[in-house]
């Protein structure tokens, strides 16, 4: 019988990923950025990834408040708040994830804010992973504040472009632009959020449940069973972009 020495097994074992930054991102209130990052967080944690989200929108934020075992509040307009993102992810294990709900910022302040971070520094010497989550609205504006943050920040970062039916019907402003061209010569990344019905939405609200834990809880069956297959269908489409989001 044939054993694989343990130095052919270290030989041949793949090298340990890079801690990665994922950034929730997009031009203003109402896009959805904060649902899609509290789905992020539901996704990493059914992978049993190890990762620590941020709420940049102060201890009020909702990703703060619907998971709050894994979220501390970091205030963005402060360089030192930075710091307990980088400890995390450089100063931990391999495979980390650090979430961060961004609120509305424009590209340059971003840019600035992973500048002062070293995050930008860590990525360019191949320590670190950065994934921008672009959550896309229907207007214009949308497309002109991602063109913004693709000019600030480049292509040598990811880009994961979420289209979320939940805030609008159709998304041809941007299906039809220059920079969607540009972003999918980068690399860039497309995923579609199915809506979830909005009284749904609302019960999962009241409850402040993480969107799993409301599928097991006491709510109505109906309820459950449209959350539960609208989650898994968010999941799918997260297993799409899984390369850049974990």
């Amino acid at each position: 019988m044939n054993y694989s020495s343990p130095s052919r097994k270290q030989k041949n074992a793949p090298p340990p990923a890079n801690p990665r930054l994922l950034l929730t991102h997009g031009e203003k209130g109402g896009v959805g950025k904060t649902t899609v990052a509290r789905l992020i967080a539901e996704f990493l944690l059914s992978r049993d990834t190890a990762f620590q989200a941020f709420d940049a929108e102060g201890p009020t934020g909702q990703l703060l408040r619907f998971h709050p075992d894994h979220t501390v509040s970091v205030e963005m307009d402060k360089a030192i708040s930075v710091a307990p993102i980088l400890d995390f992810l450089m100063d931990g294990e391999p495979n980390r994830v650090a979430l961060v709900d961004l609120g509305a910022r424009s590209g340059e302040d971003l840019k600035n804010w992973l500048y002062r971070a070293g995050a930008l520094e860590e990525a360019e010497a191949g320590q670190l992973d950065l994934t921008i989550i672009y959550v896309l609205g229907g207007a214009i504006d949308s497309v002109g504040h991602l063109k913004e943050c693709f000019a600030a920040l480049g292509s040598q970062i990811k880009y994961v472009v979420v289209k979320n039916f939940g805030v609008a019907a159709q998304f041809d402003i941007y299906e039809n632009s220059t920079i969607r061209k540009d972003l999918r010569a980068a690399g860039a990344i497309e995923i579609a959020l199915p809506a979830l019905e909005g009284v749904v939405y609302q019960s999962v609200d009241k409850t402040s449940l993480p969107f799993s834990a409301f599928c097991e809880s006491e709510a109505g069956f109906t309820e459950r069973r449209y959350c539960r297959t609208w989650l898994r269908e968010c999941f799918a489409a997260f297993e799409r972009a899984s390369e850049a989001l974990a």
